[in-house]
């Protein structure tokens, strides 16, 4: 639980110091749409366990879920979409998602490392990569999307 409270806390300084408050409309269906997909992830192990949150008191599970949905996942998607490159070539939005899929796979390693998360079945940190590029990509072309349906309103 200390873990959670301290990369929640962390990212939320983080955004107050580095995010640019007024671009918060332009990224925020992104965000939220992140959060969305956390929650339906932590629902999704329930049937299949492809991690867990070792905790002792069961209650904490649904805090540490809020905790990272509302803090990690908001807050990385936002900081992803800001610093966005601005020519964006193929070259450079790989090598973009790429350096923040490494920073995804670097926290949670840490976790790991601290127990905080405990890979099971078949996951591990090959497949966490792999669907946090996949997520990265994902949140691009929400981004993208949503910007041109909005615009086109």
């Amino acid at each position: 639980m200390r873990f959670s409270i301290v990369l929640f806390s962390t990212s939320w300084i983080l955004f107050l110091i580095f995010a640019d408050k007024k671009k918060i409309p332009l990224y925020i269906s992104t965000c939220y749409t992140a959060v969305i997909l956390a929650f339906i992830t932590d629902l999704l192990m329930v049937t299949r366990p492809l991690w867990e949150y070792p905790v002792r008191v069961k209650e904490h599970l649904f805090w540490i879920e809020m905790m990272n949905a509302f803090g990690i996942y908001f807050v990385t998607t936002f900081l992803f979409l800001q610093l966005l490159p601005q020519k964006q070539t193929i070259l450079r939005m790989t090598r973009h998602i790429f350096y923040w899929s490494t920073f995804a796979i670097l926290i949670e390693y840490l976790a790991l490392k601290v127990g905080f998360i405990k890979h099971q079945m078949w996951w591990n940190l090959g497949w966490s990569y792999l669907s946090d590029g996949i997520l990265f990509t994902f949140f691009y072309a929400h981004y993208k999307w949503s910007n041109k349906y909005f615009k086109q309103s």
